[in-house]
Formats: structure tokens, C-alpha cells, sequence
């Protein structure tokens, strides 16, 4: 005979593991995609794709508050301009 309480259990229990299986894919393709890059002068932001997150939006309010701050100069900042010679060497 079987307990019908056993069974409702190990039904939680395997609702549990599957949530938790797929938590885990989630983040393991989370880790694995690319980013969102915003790279203006020696300014660079990188963003992980989130469905919640609007990265145009994100990226335009940024850019419009760079703009205000810096104006003109923003676009002629650059790691060259501060002495660093380019090496052709890209890091990321």
C-alpha cells in the first residue's frame, strides 16, 4: 500500500530539483553569451543581456549624460590622446 503523502512529497521535491536544474541552465547561458559593449574615448560599459533591461534606452541615457558633462570634448577623449600609444592588442 502507498502512502499518498509520500508521493505528494516527492513530487515537491522533484518540482524543486527541476526549478533548480533550470535555474542553474540560466545562468550557465547567461555566462556564456557576450555582452553589450558602450565605448566612447577612455568611457566603456559592458552590460549582460537581461530581458528586464532596455540596453538602447540604458545606453542612450548614458550617452546624453556623458554629452551634457563633457560636451565636444567627450568625442575627442581617447586612450591615445592620454599618452598610451595603440598597440593593435583588443582585451576582452
Amino acid at each position: 500500500m502507498t502512502d499518498s503523502s509520500s508521493n505528494s512529497e516527492k513530487e515537491v521535491i522533484a518540482d524543486m530539483a527541476g526549478e533548480l536544474i533550470h535555474t542553474k541552465m540560466e545562468m550557465a547561458k547567461k555566462d556564456t553569451q557576450m555582452t553589450h559593449v558602450l565605448h566612447i574615448g577612455t568611457f566603456h560599459m559592458e552590460i549582460i543581456p537581461d530581458k528586464n533591461i532596455n540596453i538602447r534606452e540604458m545606453f542612450n541615457e548614458i550617452l546624453d549624460k556623458l554629452t551634457k558633462k563633457y560636451g565636444d570634448k567627450l568625442l575627442e577623449a581617447s586612450t591615445h590622446s592620454i599618452g598610451e600609444k595603440p598597440d593593435g592588442r583588443h582585451y576582452g
